[in-house]
């Protein structure tokens, strides 16, 4: 494994609809102060059923919709697709409620044993008072997606203590690295174990333990100062991002470290941050990305590690947020030792 400097990688947000769905469910709990006992769901088998939603931005292409029947294909599970999957209301995927409903009528389905998004954008964010999380207590399923689906991912996890996954939505190309990465997480039943960065990116040495949290900075950032704030003290808390620049970035890491967030945490774990590069304007200096983020966060003194597979690239990994891992920063290996489905 080559060492090599300090470097970043990639990212996206997705979007929703009217204010229909707002504040109507009794189950979200404002401002949890205790992490919930950890709860797994049961492992996805071959000829399952899998709900797929879209809680963000709209379908813009059939051949989006092809790419996740195709990676329903892969797993061999059959997919069920949300009834308001075709909806749009602007940059969202129908209104608020709509897309709140197709995520509840599947949290509710006995027979629905994983929920997988169509795509990102922006507007999970405005359905999470919506959600029936007490339904996911009661029956335990897997929900992946990534980008602005990082809403939703923590709020499960934070509410419910039910592990969540960070991985491939419906649109993204169904590589044989990513069908890979999903069917270890969630179809195997075995420990993930050590998973090597292909080439380490230290900042800032040593190990790592705690819960994985995070997803996508922009979520991340957007949510701070909300119930909704990822759980960050002690935790491992997971960034990347896609199509910001460095001083957006530089923007979103201040107001974490202003809000007190990343001084608590364990450790920070760097994905891919994917086009972070400065406007084409010679009368706008900027940092790099790979600048940017020392600049911000080498004071921390934290074990940060980069260049993990995680975000807006081909061959993500499927990571389970809510599950303990270590992180050694030198070695550049990240370590789950249990499974995160029973």
């Amino acid at each position: 494994m080559r060492r090599r400097p300090f470097v970043g990688a990639l990212a996206t947000s997705a979007g929703s609809g009217l204010l229909a769905g707002y504040a109507s469910s009794r189950d979200a709990t404002p401002n949890p102060t205790a992490q919930p006992a950890t709860l797994k769901p049961p492992r996805l088998r071959k000829g399952d059923t899998v709900g797929l939603i879209a809680p963000a931005g709209p379908l813009r292409r059939p051949a989006e919709l092809e790419n996740a029947k195709h990676q329903a294909e892969l797993l061999g599970v059959r997919l069920v697709l949300g009834d308001h999957i075709y909806d749009r209301y602007g940059y969202l995927a129908g209104s608020d409620a709509a897309r709140a409903e197709d995520f509840n009528r599947f949290a509710r389905d006995p027979q629905v044993r994983a929920i997988f998004s169509l795509r990102g954008g922006y507007g999970t964010m405005r359905i999470l008072d919506a959600i029936d999380y007490a339904a996911l207590t009661r029956d335990p399923k897997i929900v992946l997606g990534f980008s602005d689906l990082t809403a939703l991912l923590n709020a499960i996890t934070a509410r419910t203590g039910l592990i969540t996954f960070h991985g491939p939505v419906g649109i993204s190309t169904p590589s044989p690295g990513a069908i890979s990465g999903i069917r270890r997480a969630v179809m195997s039943g075995e420990p993930l174990g050590t998973m090597h960065v292909p080439q380490i990116g230290t900042l800032s040495g040593g190990v790592a333990h705690g819960r994985l949290v995070g997803g996508n900075l922009s979520l991340v950032a957007a949510l701070c100062g909300t119930r909704y704030a990822v759980p960050c003290a002690g935790n491992i808390l997971v960034l990347e991002e896609i199509d910001e620049a460095p001083y957006h970035i530089d923007r979103m890491l201040t107001q974490l470290l202003l809000s007190g967030d990343l001084p608590v945490v364990a450790g920070i774990a760097l994905g891919n941050f994917r086009n972070s590069v400065a406007p084409g304007d010679d009368n706008l200096p900027s940092l790099t990305i790979d600048e940017t983020l020392r600049d911000r966060l080498a004071g921390l003194k934290k074990p940060l590690m980069s260049t993990l597979l995680v975000g807006h690239i081909k061959d993500q990994w499927t990571v389970p947020l809510g599950m303990p891992a270590a992180f050694d920063g030198d070695a550049g290996t990240l370590v789950i030792e249990e499974p995160a489905v029973s």
